[in-house]
Protein backbone atom coordinates (compact mmCIF):
# COMPACT_ATOMS: atom_id res chain seq x y z
CA UNK A 1 0.00 0.00 0.00
CA UNK A 2 1.43 3.30 -1.12
CA UNK A 3 0.88 5.90 1.24
CA UNK A 4 0.98 9.88 0.26
CA UNK A 5 0.66 13.14 2.58
CA UNK A 6 -0.39 16.05 0.71
CA UNK A 7 -0.28 19.07 2.50
CA UNK A 8 -2.16 22.08 1.04
CA UNK A 9 -1.25 25.40 2.99
CA UNK A 10 -3.87 28.04 1.60
CA UNK A 11 -4.45 31.51 2.85
CA UNK A 12 -7.12 30.46 6.16
CA UNK A 13 -6.09 27.00 6.59
CA UNK A 14 -3.78 24.07 6.12
CA UNK A 15 -5.55 20.90 4.42
CA UNK A 16 -4.26 17.66 5.03
CA UNK A 17 -4.62 14.39 2.77
CA UNK A 18 -3.68 10.74 3.51
CA UNK A 19 -3.94 9.26 -0.22
CA UNK A 20 -3.17 5.31 -0.81
CA UNK A 21 -1.94 5.26 -4.30
CA UNK A 22 -3.24 1.49 -4.90
CA UNK A 23 -6.73 1.73 -3.68
CA UNK A 24 -6.86 5.09 -5.27
CA UNK A 25 -8.78 6.70 -2.29
CA UNK A 26 -8.09 9.27 0.22
CA UNK A 27 -8.08 7.87 3.70
CA UNK A 28 -8.05 10.45 6.35
CA UNK A 29 -8.34 14.34 5.42
CA UNK A 30 -8.01 16.69 8.31
CA UNK A 31 -7.74 20.76 8.39
CA UNK A 32 -6.49 23.60 10.58
CA UNK A 33 -7.05 27.07 10.51
CA UNK A 34 -5.38 30.27 10.95
CA UNK A 35 -6.19 33.78 11.05
CA UNK A 36 -5.20 36.84 8.33
CA UNK A 37 -5.51 40.43 10.74
CA UNK A 38 -5.53 43.41 9.90
CA UNK A 39 -2.53 46.15 10.80
CA UNK A 40 -4.17 49.15 8.72
CA UNK A 41 -6.00 50.06 6.02
CA UNK A 42 -5.97 47.78 3.44
CA UNK A 43 -3.00 45.93 5.21
CA UNK A 44 -2.76 42.35 6.14
CA UNK A 45 -0.64 39.54 7.26
CA UNK A 46 -0.53 36.57 9.12
CA UNK A 47 1.05 35.38 11.93
CA UNK A 48 3.89 32.54 10.41
CA UNK A 49 4.22 30.78 13.88
CA UNK A 50 0.43 30.26 14.03
CA UNK A 51 0.86 28.83 10.64
CA UNK A 52 3.78 26.81 11.29
CA UNK A 53 1.87 25.05 14.15
CA UNK A 54 -0.93 24.94 12.17
CA UNK A 55 0.90 22.55 9.47
CA UNK A 56 2.23 20.09 12.64
CA UNK A 57 -0.68 19.99 14.31
CA UNK A 58 -2.79 18.72 10.87
CA UNK A 59 0.23 16.20 10.57
CA UNK A 60 0.62 15.29 14.17
CA UNK A 61 -3.13 13.54 13.54
CA UNK A 62 -1.86 11.64 10.35
CA UNK A 63 1.20 10.99 12.54
CA UNK A 64 -1.40 9.45 14.95
CA UNK A 65 -3.17 6.71 12.53
CA UNK A 66 -0.53 6.49 9.67
CA UNK A 67 3.00 6.76 11.53
CA UNK A 68 4.59 5.46 8.37
CA UNK A 69 4.31 6.94 5.07
CA UNK A 70 6.11 6.88 1.74
CA UNK A 71 6.29 10.46 1.45
CA UNK A 72 4.66 14.35 2.05
CA UNK A 73 4.24 16.45 -0.74
CA UNK A 74 3.02 20.21 -0.32
CA UNK A 75 1.69 22.87 -2.08
CA UNK A 76 1.01 26.54 -0.85
CA UNK A 77 -0.63 29.66 -1.93
CA UNK A 78 0.81 31.43 -4.69
CA UNK A 79 1.87 34.88 -2.86
CA UNK A 80 3.54 35.43 0.09
CA UNK A 81 5.97 37.06 2.09
CA UNK A 82 7.89 36.19 4.87
CA UNK A 83 11.24 37.88 6.21
CA UNK A 84 13.72 35.90 7.63
CA UNK A 85 17.13 36.72 10.13
CA UNK A 86 20.42 35.16 9.89
CA UNK A 87 19.07 31.86 11.73
CA UNK A 88 16.47 31.82 9.35
CA UNK A 89 13.71 32.30 12.11
CA UNK A 90 10.73 34.81 11.43
CA UNK A 91 11.83 38.78 11.65
CA UNK A 92 8.00 39.72 10.06
CA UNK A 93 4.64 38.62 9.81
CA UNK A 94 3.73 36.61 6.62
CA UNK A 95 2.45 39.50 3.76
CA UNK A 96 -0.39 37.26 1.87
CA UNK A 97 -1.79 37.50 -1.69
CA UNK A 98 -4.66 39.53 0.05
CA UNK A 99 -2.96 42.41 1.37
CA UNK A 100 -3.19 45.55 -0.83
CA UNK A 101 -0.79 48.04 0.62
CA UNK A 102 1.38 47.77 -2.98
CA UNK A 103 -1.42 49.15 -4.90
CA UNK A 104 0.59 52.84 -5.36
CA UNK A 105 3.15 51.10 -6.29
CA UNK A 106 1.53 49.09 -8.64
CA UNK A 107 0.13 52.12 -9.87
CA UNK A 108 3.41 53.49 -10.26
CA UNK A 109 4.47 50.51 -12.01
CA UNK A 110 1.87 50.85 -14.71
CA UNK A 111 3.01 54.15 -16.06
CA UNK A 112 5.88 52.40 -17.55
CA UNK A 113 3.90 50.09 -20.22
CA UNK A 114 7.30 48.72 -21.00
CA UNK A 115 7.85 47.66 -17.83
CA UNK A 116 4.39 45.77 -17.37
CA UNK A 117 4.80 44.10 -20.71
CA UNK A 118 8.60 42.36 -19.12
CA UNK A 119 6.64 41.52 -16.18
CA UNK A 120 3.83 39.88 -17.86
CA UNK A 121 6.35 38.28 -20.54
CA UNK A 122 9.46 37.22 -18.55
CA UNK A 123 7.85 36.69 -15.24
CA UNK A 124 3.95 35.81 -16.28
CA UNK A 125 2.69 38.24 -13.97
CA UNK A 126 0.38 41.07 -14.40
CA UNK A 127 0.27 44.61 -13.12
CA UNK A 128 -1.20 43.90 -9.17
CA UNK A 129 -0.81 43.86 -5.56
CA UNK A 130 -0.99 40.10 -5.04
CA UNK A 131 3.04 40.04 -5.68
CA UNK A 132 5.48 39.75 -3.78
CA UNK A 133 7.60 42.29 -5.91
CA UNK A 134 4.97 45.26 -5.27
CA UNK A 135 5.39 44.18 -1.45
CA UNK A 136 8.84 44.69 -1.61
CA UNK A 137 8.52 48.29 -3.94
CA UNK A 138 6.39 49.56 -0.90
CA UNK A 139 8.72 47.92 1.90
CA UNK A 140 11.79 50.02 -0.20
CA UNK A 141 9.88 52.70 -0.36
CA UNK A 142 8.23 53.05 3.78
CA UNK A 143 10.42 50.65 5.88
CA UNK A 144 13.57 50.47 4.24
CA UNK A 145 15.12 49.27 7.16
CA UNK A 146 13.26 46.39 7.73
CA UNK A 147 13.75 45.21 4.43
CA UNK A 148 17.75 45.79 5.02
CA UNK A 149 17.98 43.53 7.81
CA UNK A 150 15.72 40.71 6.24
CA UNK A 151 18.67 38.11 5.99
CA UNK A 152 16.41 35.66 3.39
CA UNK A 153 13.20 36.86 1.80
CA UNK A 154 10.74 34.01 0.93
CA UNK A 155 7.62 32.69 0.84
CA UNK A 156 5.45 30.61 3.50
CA UNK A 157 6.25 27.19 2.17
CA UNK A 158 9.54 27.74 1.74
CA UNK A 159 9.81 28.71 5.64
CA UNK A 160 6.97 25.28 6.49
CA UNK A 161 9.92 22.78 4.26
CA UNK A 162 12.51 24.31 6.31
CA UNK A 163 10.87 24.03 9.96
CA UNK A 164 9.81 20.39 8.17
CA UNK A 165 13.54 19.24 6.82
CA UNK A 166 16.02 21.84 7.86
CA UNK A 167 16.80 23.50 4.59
CA UNK A 168 15.66 26.63 2.83
CA UNK A 169 14.84 26.68 -0.75
CA UNK A 170 11.94 27.78 -3.08
CA UNK A 171 10.17 26.07 -5.67
CA UNK A 172 9.82 26.61 -8.84
CA UNK A 173 6.30 27.03 -9.37
CA UNK A 174 5.46 28.73 -6.03
CA UNK A 175 8.15 31.13 -7.17
CA UNK A 176 6.55 31.82 -10.14
CA UNK A 177 4.31 33.67 -8.54
CA UNK A 178 6.86 36.34 -6.83
CA UNK A 179 6.89 38.55 -10.11
CA UNK A 180 10.61 38.25 -10.00
CA UNK A 181 10.95 34.46 -11.72
CA UNK A 182 11.77 34.04 -15.14
CA UNK A 183 9.33 31.01 -16.08
CA UNK A 184 11.25 30.42 -18.89
CA UNK A 185 14.95 30.21 -17.40
CA UNK A 186 13.53 29.29 -14.51
CA UNK A 187 15.91 31.46 -12.57
CA UNK A 188 15.86 34.45 -10.23
CA UNK A 189 15.24 38.23 -12.37
CA UNK A 190 17.87 39.47 -10.02
CA UNK A 191 18.40 42.41 -12.27
CA UNK A 192 14.46 43.27 -12.66
CA UNK A 193 14.29 43.11 -8.51
CA UNK A 194 17.19 45.19 -7.91
CA UNK A 195 16.30 47.94 -9.63
CA UNK A 196 13.10 48.02 -8.36
CA UNK A 197 13.61 47.37 -4.84
CA UNK A 198 17.21 47.63 -4.44
CA UNK A 199 16.94 43.73 -2.95
CA UNK A 200 20.48 42.07 -4.28
CA UNK A 201 20.13 38.67 -4.90
CA UNK A 202 22.13 37.05 -1.53
CA UNK A 203 18.60 37.23 -0.09
CA UNK A 204 17.18 34.80 -2.06
CA UNK A 205 17.22 31.14 -1.61
CA UNK A 206 18.16 28.36 -4.04
CA UNK A 207 15.69 27.55 -6.64
CA UNK A 208 14.60 23.29 -7.15
CA UNK A 209 11.94 21.86 -8.89
CA UNK A 210 8.77 20.53 -7.32
CA UNK A 211 10.06 17.03 -7.40
CA UNK A 212 13.22 18.49 -4.48
CA UNK A 213 13.14 16.06 -1.52
CA UNK A 214 14.73 16.26 1.84
CA UNK A 215 14.12 14.05 5.05
CA UNK A 216 12.02 14.68 7.87
CA UNK A 217 13.77 15.93 10.50
CA UNK A 218 13.72 13.82 13.69
CA UNK A 219 12.58 17.38 15.62
CA UNK A 220 9.90 17.55 12.99
CA UNK A 221 9.03 13.63 13.57
CA UNK A 222 8.80 14.38 17.18
CA UNK A 223 5.99 16.74 16.69
CA UNK A 224 3.97 15.29 14.19
CA UNK A 225 4.33 11.07 15.05
CA UNK A 226 5.35 10.71 11.76
CA UNK A 227 8.64 8.58 11.56
CA UNK A 228 11.96 11.07 10.92
CA UNK A 229 13.52 10.08 7.41
CA UNK A 230 10.51 10.37 5.33
CA UNK A 231 11.04 12.03 2.15
CA UNK A 232 9.72 15.57 2.03
CA UNK A 233 8.68 16.84 -1.80
CA UNK A 234 8.39 20.66 -1.55
CA UNK A 235 5.58 20.23 -4.37
CA UNK A 236 4.09 22.70 -6.30
CA UNK A 237 1.61 25.90 -6.12
CA UNK A 238 -2.24 25.63 -4.62
CA UNK A 239 -3.30 26.87 -8.22
CA UNK A 240 -1.72 23.96 -9.71
CA UNK A 241 -2.56 21.77 -7.48
CA UNK A 242 -6.31 22.85 -7.64
CA UNK A 243 -6.54 22.13 -10.98
CA UNK A 244 -5.08 18.86 -11.62
CA UNK A 245 -7.00 17.85 -8.33
CA UNK A 246 -10.24 18.96 -10.12
CA UNK A 247 -9.54 16.45 -13.18
CA UNK A 248 -8.27 18.67 -15.38
CA UNK A 249 -5.92 17.93 -18.00
CA UNK A 250 -3.33 19.69 -20.49
CA UNK A 251 -4.16 21.87 -23.20
CA UNK A 252 -7.80 20.76 -23.31
CA UNK A 253 -9.38 21.86 -19.96
CA UNK A 254 -10.31 25.16 -18.26
CA UNK A 255 -10.87 24.84 -14.53
CA UNK A 256 -12.85 27.50 -12.20
CA UNK A 257 -12.10 27.66 -8.93
CA UNK A 258 -14.41 29.53 -6.95
CA UNK A 259 -13.59 29.75 -2.88
CA UNK A 260 -12.86 33.17 -1.21
CA UNK A 261 -11.12 34.32 -4.04
CA UNK A 262 -11.77 32.64 -7.63
CA UNK A 263 -9.37 32.00 -10.39
CA UNK A 264 -9.97 30.85 -14.24
CA UNK A 265 -7.10 28.38 -15.23
CA UNK A 266 -6.07 26.53 -17.89
CA UNK A 267 -3.00 23.76 -17.66
CA UNK A 268 -0.81 24.31 -21.03
CA UNK A 269 2.49 22.87 -22.10
CA UNK A 270 3.87 26.73 -23.20
CA UNK A 271 3.30 29.98 -22.38
CA UNK A 272 0.88 32.42 -24.20
CA UNK A 273 2.81 33.53 -27.63
CA UNK A 274 0.12 36.90 -26.81
CA UNK A 275 -1.46 37.65 -23.74
CA UNK A 276 -5.06 37.86 -24.32
CA UNK A 277 -5.82 40.60 -21.97
CA UNK A 278 -2.97 42.91 -19.36
CA UNK A 279 -5.03 40.73 -16.48
CA UNK A 280 -3.86 37.07 -17.78
CA UNK A 281 -1.02 35.54 -15.73
CA UNK A 282 1.42 32.33 -16.90
CA UNK A 283 2.69 30.56 -13.97
CA UNK A 284 5.07 27.44 -13.32
CA UNK A 285 3.88 24.10 -12.61
CA UNK A 286 6.77 22.21 -13.30
CA UNK A 287 10.04 21.74 -15.38
CA UNK A 288 7.64 20.75 -18.26
CA UNK A 289 4.14 22.63 -17.97
CA UNK A 290 2.47 25.43 -17.14
CA UNK A 291 -0.45 27.44 -15.94
CA UNK A 292 -2.51 30.45 -17.42
CA UNK A 293 -5.42 32.30 -16.26
CA UNK A 294 -6.82 34.67 -14.37
CA UNK A 295 -7.15 35.77 -10.90
CA UNK A 296 -10.35 38.07 -9.13
CA UNK A 297 -10.51 38.83 -5.36
CA UNK A 298 -14.16 39.00 -5.21
CA UNK A 299 -15.42 35.29 -4.93
CA UNK A 300 -16.83 33.33 -2.26
CA UNK A 301 -15.76 35.92 0.52
CA UNK A 302 -18.14 38.92 -1.37
CA UNK A 303 -21.01 36.65 -0.62
CA UNK A 304 -19.91 36.18 3.38
CA UNK A 305 -19.78 39.90 3.02
CA UNK A 306 -23.36 40.06 1.88
CA UNK A 307 -24.66 37.60 4.95
CA UNK A 308 -22.84 39.33 7.59
CA UNK A 309 -23.93 42.91 6.23
CA UNK A 310 -27.38 42.69 4.67
CA UNK A 311 -28.69 39.26 5.74
CA UNK A 312 -31.28 38.06 8.30
CA UNK A 313 -30.70 34.62 7.45
CA UNK A 314 -27.21 32.51 7.18
CA UNK A 315 -25.71 31.00 4.52
CA UNK A 316 -27.71 28.00 4.76
CA UNK A 317 -31.00 29.42 4.96
CA UNK A 318 -30.53 31.70 1.92
CA UNK A 319 -29.03 29.44 0.09
CA UNK A 320 -32.14 27.07 0.32
CA UNK A 321 -34.30 30.33 -0.19
CA UNK A 322 -32.56 30.52 -3.98
CA UNK A 323 -32.79 26.74 -4.58
CA UNK A 324 -36.91 27.30 -3.97
CA UNK A 325 -37.05 29.93 -6.03
CA UNK A 326 -34.67 28.86 -8.32
CA UNK A 327 -37.15 29.10 -11.89
CA UNK A 328 -38.94 32.33 -10.38
CA UNK A 329 -37.15 34.36 -12.59
CA UNK A 330 -38.44 37.75 -14.30
CA UNK A 331 -35.28 40.12 -15.78
CA UNK A 332 -37.72 43.38 -15.27
CA UNK A 333 -37.55 42.63 -11.35
CA UNK A 334 -33.97 41.30 -11.31
CA UNK A 335 -31.05 42.66 -9.01
CA UNK A 336 -28.31 43.33 -10.48
CA UNK A 337 -25.38 43.31 -8.11
CA UNK A 338 -21.73 44.74 -9.16
CA UNK A 339 -18.93 42.34 -7.13
CA UNK A 340 -16.66 44.77 -7.07
CA UNK A 341 -15.98 44.75 -2.62
CA UNK A 342 -12.58 44.43 -3.18
CA UNK A 343 -10.14 45.73 -5.64
CA UNK A 344 -10.50 44.14 -8.70
CA UNK A 345 -7.70 42.29 -10.70
CA UNK A 346 -9.93 42.15 -14.07
CA UNK A 347 -9.08 43.07 -17.02
CA UNK A 348 -6.30 44.85 -15.09
CA UNK A 349 -6.50 46.64 -11.14
CA UNK A 350 -8.58 48.90 -11.11
CA UNK A 351 -8.98 50.11 -7.33
CA UNK A 352 -11.91 52.59 -8.40
CA UNK A 353 -14.58 50.08 -8.76
CA UNK A 354 -16.88 49.33 -6.06
CA UNK A 355 -20.16 46.88 -5.09
CA UNK A 356 -23.28 48.11 -5.99
CA UNK A 357 -26.39 47.02 -6.35
CA UNK A 358 -29.45 47.87 -9.21
CA UNK A 359 -32.84 47.63 -9.53
CA UNK A 360 -34.09 47.61 -5.80
CA UNK A 361 -37.69 48.23 -5.59
CA UNK A 362 -39.69 48.36 -3.22
CA UNK A 363 -41.46 44.72 -3.65
CA UNK A 364 -37.30 43.35 -3.86
CA UNK A 365 -36.93 40.32 -1.46
CA UNK A 366 -34.44 38.72 0.39
CA UNK A 367 -33.51 35.31 -1.97
CA UNK A 368 -33.95 37.91 -4.90
CA UNK A 369 -31.52 40.25 -3.34
CA UNK A 370 -29.02 36.96 -2.24
CA UNK A 371 -29.13 35.28 -6.31
CA UNK A 372 -28.06 38.57 -7.28
CA UNK A 373 -24.66 38.84 -5.31
CA UNK A 374 -24.59 34.94 -6.50
CA UNK A 375 -25.15 36.49 -9.82
CA UNK A 376 -22.84 39.12 -9.71
CA UNK A 377 -20.08 36.92 -8.94
CA UNK A 378 -20.75 34.23 -11.77
CA UNK A 379 -21.38 37.41 -14.28
CA UNK A 380 -17.72 38.68 -13.69
CA UNK A 381 -16.43 35.43 -14.25
CA UNK A 382 -17.66 34.92 -17.37
CA UNK A 383 -16.51 37.94 -18.53
CA UNK A 384 -12.70 36.29 -17.63
CA UNK A 385 -14.09 33.12 -18.65
CA UNK A 386 -14.50 33.99 -22.37
CA UNK A 387 -11.36 35.56 -22.18
CA UNK A 388 -9.29 31.96 -20.63
CA UNK A 389 -11.23 30.05 -22.94
CA UNK A 390 -8.97 30.92 -25.78
CA UNK A 391 -5.82 30.09 -23.53
CA UNK A 392 -5.72 26.10 -24.09
CA UNK A 393 -4.75 24.64 -27.65
CA UNK A 394 -8.76 23.32 -26.65
CA UNK A 395 -11.38 23.53 -24.77
CA UNK A 396 -12.90 19.89 -24.38
CA UNK A 397 -14.01 20.52 -20.41
CA UNK A 398 -14.50 22.82 -18.06
CA UNK A 399 -13.74 21.68 -14.42
CA UNK A 400 -14.86 23.52 -11.15
CA UNK A 401 -13.54 23.48 -8.26
CA UNK A 402 -13.80 25.47 -4.23
CA UNK A 403 -15.70 25.65 -1.67
CA UNK A 404 -18.19 27.48 -3.48
CA UNK A 405 -19.28 24.09 -5.25
CA UNK A 406 -20.85 23.32 -2.21
CA UNK A 407 -23.61 24.40 -3.22
CA UNK A 408 -25.38 22.58 -6.36
CA UNK A 409 -27.56 26.09 -7.06
CA UNK A 410 -23.84 27.72 -7.29
CA UNK A 411 -22.92 25.13 -10.15
CA UNK A 412 -25.92 25.13 -11.92
CA UNK A 413 -25.89 28.87 -12.10
CA UNK A 414 -22.41 29.22 -13.54
CA UNK A 415 -23.38 26.21 -15.92
CA UNK A 416 -26.01 28.35 -17.08
CA UNK A 417 -24.44 31.41 -17.42
CA UNK A 418 -21.26 30.25 -19.05
CA UNK A 419 -23.48 27.97 -21.45
CA UNK A 420 -20.45 24.80 -20.69
CA UNK A 421 -21.22 21.44 -19.32
CA UNK A 422 -19.23 21.92 -15.82
CA UNK A 423 -17.34 18.81 -14.17
CA UNK A 424 -17.04 18.79 -10.32
CA UNK A 425 -15.07 15.96 -9.02
CA UNK A 426 -14.28 16.82 -5.14
CA UNK A 427 -16.00 19.01 -3.32
CA UNK A 428 -13.22 18.47 -0.69
CA UNK A 429 -9.70 18.97 -0.16
CA UNK A 430 -8.70 18.59 -4.09
CA UNK A 431 -6.12 20.71 -3.58
CA UNK A 432 -3.84 18.32 -1.42
CA UNK A 433 -5.33 15.84 -3.25
CA UNK A 434 -4.09 17.53 -6.67
CA UNK A 435 -0.83 17.73 -5.24
CA UNK A 436 -0.25 14.08 -4.86
CA UNK A 437 -1.26 13.26 -8.21
CA UNK A 438 0.94 15.64 -9.71
CA UNK A 439 3.68 13.74 -7.59
CA UNK A 440 2.66 10.16 -8.71
CA UNK A 441 2.33 11.32 -11.85
CA UNK A 442 0.23 12.13 -15.08
CA UNK A 443 -0.58 8.51 -15.76
CA UNK A 444 -1.55 8.01 -12.39
CA UNK A 445 -3.81 11.13 -12.56
CA UNK A 446 -5.68 9.50 -15.57
CA UNK A 447 -6.24 6.08 -13.55
CA UNK A 448 -7.25 7.91 -11.10
CA UNK A 449 -9.75 9.69 -12.51
CA UNK A 450 -11.34 6.98 -14.53
CA UNK A 451 -11.86 4.86 -11.29
CA UNK A 452 -13.47 7.86 -10.03
CA UNK A 453 -15.79 8.46 -13.09
CA UNK A 454 -18.70 7.46 -11.63
CA UNK A 455 -18.36 9.73 -8.70
CA UNK A 456 -17.98 12.92 -10.98
CA UNK A 457 -20.92 15.15 -11.27
CA UNK A 458 -21.71 16.81 -14.15
CA UNK A 459 -23.59 20.02 -14.55
CA UNK A 460 -25.54 20.87 -17.90
CA UNK A 461 -26.36 24.29 -18.55
CA UNK A 462 -30.43 24.40 -18.10
CA UNK A 463 -31.98 25.50 -20.88
CA UNK A 464 -35.08 26.80 -19.41
CA UNK A 465 -32.52 29.74 -17.94
CA UNK A 466 -29.60 29.85 -20.48
CA UNK A 467 -31.74 32.55 -22.29
CA UNK A 468 -32.49 34.74 -19.61
CA UNK A 469 -29.33 34.71 -18.52
CA UNK A 470 -27.98 35.90 -21.43
CA UNK A 471 -30.27 38.82 -21.58
CA UNK A 472 -29.29 39.61 -17.78
CA UNK A 473 -25.90 39.40 -18.31
CA UNK A 474 -25.84 42.09 -21.21
CA UNK A 475 -27.57 43.59 -19.11
CA UNK A 476 -25.18 43.94 -16.47
CA UNK A 477 -22.47 44.46 -18.77
CA UNK A 478 -24.15 47.64 -20.09
CA UNK A 479 -23.88 49.17 -16.80
CA UNK A 480 -20.39 48.05 -15.93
Amino acid sequence: MGLHVGVDIGTTAVKVIVYDSDALRVLLDVSESYDVFSVGPSMFEQDPVQIENAVFEALKKVGEKFPRVDNIVLDSMLHSLLFLDENYRPASNVVPWVDERSIPQVLQVKKDRQLVRTLQNRAGCAANFAYPIFKLMWFAQNEPERLKKAHKIVSIKDYIFYRLTGTLASDISVASGTGFMDIRTKTWMADLLKELTGVGEDKLVELVPPTFAKKLTKEAGERTNIASGTDVFIGISDAAASSIGSGAGIDDSITISSSSSAAIRSIVSEPPEQYPSPGVWCYVVDENYYIAGVATSNGGIVFDWYVKLFSKYDHAQIIKLIEENFYNVDASRAVLFYPFVFSERFPELDPSLSARFLNLRGDTTDWMVARSVLEGIIFNLKRIFDVVKVVPRKLENVYSTGGLTRADVWTKMLSSVINEKIIVQSKRQGTALGTVWHHLGEDHRKRAMEALKNELEVYEPDQRLVPYYQKLYEAWLEKL
